[in-house]
């Protein structure tokens, strides 16, 4: 037990106030003779020396495992509670201040055991892979011997089509290839800002050194300025649905709000119910370790009461701050901005002149709002939930604040519909002005803020930032697909629609909602800290990455492609039951 134990670390004053000793080995201490098990507990350490430099009335997230106490873990027989062994800490000197709780303690008999609602979720996963087994193996025979189908519902879990059709290309430039790469990079750019950020919130060697040295560097910029590429999701999600529904109307396909809103929900849902389902049930049991029960238990609970919240897609208003899944707020949002796109949808079908009135009030609109809760709540150039309490609930995950890029994308879905048949001339000059206007934007978007820890910038500052950051990251974004889509992107464009890109944005959703969870995972299951270097999250960064592509593809062909066919097959019979009516009600007209 001894062993098992912390010692006095090396490297506290840089940072390194966590030792968690052996996790493995003083659970698996056994002695049958005497009855004793071995019982791991963490015990927190108030050092005041360790304040310095700190704001000690900084909030702290509330996943965060850093609060500027250092972790000792001690092995102990499993008759000892946790009050005997801070007693036992703090008899040594007056001047200790250890802390314990009981669920801060372990034993092998306390780990999470499998009960009847994981039996039911284990029996429900075999039964959906019987299912995909044998539509597979129906597909394949159909194949084989040149037959369809007798009903799409009989080959919807076929890995054999799925497949296939997760990896065809399709070179229709009417696709609009360039924003498959838009989407892929932004994806990208989200786990690894996320590795860097889970990493911060984890024991560490060298916590001295990311607070002091890397977080006042320039680089840490691309990591804390990183949530404008979930607006890039927001920008291409407003301009697809605008360019769909116009291609629609071009094709005289009658516009059912109903649908409308069907096949939405059904597309995102079963992915995303399946992935609460997860939380809900098996998750906990996958991974063990000194701080698992800290990064990953909020995950359960919040689920546990808050999950139809989060199928109903309203929880960045119902108990913001528990969310089920940390990156859910962007569903919440994008989900709400799609039911109230009809409102902007059949006005513009119906006037198309007003087009450009309304395209300039919203966007003005969504530029006034978040720049006024900015001055209101007095929210800085990076505010994170350290610094603003309700940050989802007042700004980060709500509608009416990040609904600039959105708008700004329909603009554009409607621009490129309306040019798409045209060639568009463009100067030289003024198109080389563009891209570097454009670059110059992005980066000072990035970067521009720098050195935030050695300016104090004004409040006037803040809020212009704040307000029309986001919207001029999409109008930036807005030329580069302009330029790629009519033939001004050069290399861009090519590197943008590389088909690799293609294959990649198929699963990018699955990826999204998938990743920050098998990161909360590597966190959860940390036995020794972790050291903050660029290297190490670059390695972590590439591992991610391979894994949850791996991982997304399953999860794509066990429930998102499938259930995309049964969506197809719900709409469709809607569609017809709705087309039915139409007629008897002509009927109806005519006959009266």
């Amino acid at each position: 037990m001894m062993d098992a134990s912390s010692k006095i670390q090396a490297g506290i004053y840089f940072g390194n106030i966590a030792d968690l000793g052996s996790f493995d080995e003083c659970l698996r201490i056994r002695n049958e003779e005497e009855k004793i098990k071995g019982k791991y507990c963490l015990a927190k350490l108030d050092i005041p020396m360790l304040h310095n430099g700190s704001n000690d009335n900084e909030e702290t997230d509330s996943h965060s495992t850093y609060d500027h106490k250092m972790r000792w873990s001690i092995c102990v027989p499993d008759g000892c509670t946790a009050e005997d062994v801070e007693a036992h800490l703090n008899s040594y000197d007056q001047n200790l201040n250890f802390t314990l709780k009981e669920d801060q303690c372990q034993t092998i008999e306390s780990q999470l055991k499998l009960n009847s609602s994981d039996w039911i979720i284990i029996g429900i996963l075999i039964g959906l892979a019987c299912v995909i087994l044998l539509s597979t193996i129906y597909d394949i025979f159909l194949h084989y011997i040149t037959k369809d189908p007798v009903h799409p519902l009989t080959v919807a879990f076929s890995w054999f089509t799925n497949f296939k059709k997760l990896t065809q290309i399709n070179n229709n430039s009417d696709v609009l290839p360039c924003l498959n790469g838009i989407r892929v990079l932004s994806m990208f750019w989200i786990i690894h800002s996320h590795e860097i950020l889970y990493a911060s919130e984890s024991p560490m060697i060298n916590m001295k050194e990311a607070k002091e040295i890397w977080l006042t560097h320039i680089w840490s910029l691309f990591t804390l300025s990183s949530s404008v590429a979930t607006d890039t999701f927001l920008f291409l999600s407003g301009l697809l649905i605008m360019y769909g529904f116009l291609k629609s109307r071009a094709k005289k396909i009658p516009f059912n709000i109903p649908i409308f809103h069907m096949h939405r929900y059904l597309r995102l849902t079963p992915s995303y119910a399946a992935l609460i389902i997860l939380y809900l049930t098996l998750y906990m049991k996958l991974g063990s370790g000194p701080i698992w029960e800290t990064c990953n238990q909020r995950l359960q609970d919040n689920c546990k009461e808050f999950w139809w919240t989060s199928l109903l897609y309203i929880q960045n208003f119902v108990n913001a701050d528990r969310v089920c899944a940390d990156q859910s707020w962007y569903l919440f949002v994008d989900m709400q901005l799609y039911i109230l796109s009809p409102l902007i949808l059949i006005p513009i079908d119906k006037w198309p002149k007003i087009a450009p009135y309304l395209f300039g009030s919203l966007v003005a609109a969504f530029t006034i709002i978040p720049t006024t809760v900015a001055w209101y709540y007095d929210i800085q150039v990076i505010s994170t939930n350290r610094v603003i309490n309700d940050w989802n609930k007042i700004y980060y995950g709500q509608v009416h604040t990040r609904g600039g890029p959105w708008m700004i994308g329909l603009v554009l879905g409607y621009i490129l519909f309306q040019t798409k048949h045209k060639k568009i001339r463009i100067n030289k000059i003024l198109a080389a002005f563009l891209w570097l206007f454009t670059v110059l934007a992005i980066l000072y978007i990035i970067f521009g803020i720098y050195p935030k820890f050695d300016f104090q910038y004004s409040k006037l500052y803040s809020i212009i930032y704040i307000g029309f950051h986001r919207n001029v990251w999409a109008l930036g974004l807005c030329w580069i697909v302009f330029a790629c889509v009519h033939g001004y992107g050069g290399p861009v464009n090519w590197f943008l629609s590389l088909s690799v890109f293609q294959f990649l944005a198929k699963i990018t959703y699955a990826t999204y909602i998938l990743s920050e969870g098998f990161q909360n995972y590597n966190r959860g299951i940390l036995r020794v800290p972790v050291v903050f270097k660029n290297f190490y999250f670059l390695k972590s960064f590439f591992s991610t990455t391979c894994f949850c592509t791996v991982l997304s593809i399953i999860w794509v062909l066990c429930f998102e492609a499938p259930f995309g066919i049964i969506d197809g097959v719900i709409i469709k019979a809607v569609s017809n039951i709705a087309r039915k009516e139409n007629v008897k009600r002509e009927k109806v007209k005519q006959d009266t």
